[in-house]
């Protein structure tokens, strides 16, 4: 793999790392994953 490949690579891991981690801290945002899973049961 290219190094230039490899930098956009973990740029992207970083970036979604990211995305992920900002929605963790919206509690509104948990509450309604939770209730949408309870509701596949």
């Amino acid at each position: 793999m290219k190094p230039t490949q490899r930098a956009l690579l973990y740029a992207a891991m970083l970036g979604l790392l990211l995305v992920v981690f900002s929605l963790y801290l919206q509690p509104d945002f948990l509450r309604d994953v939770a209730d949408q899973v309870w509701a596949c049961f």
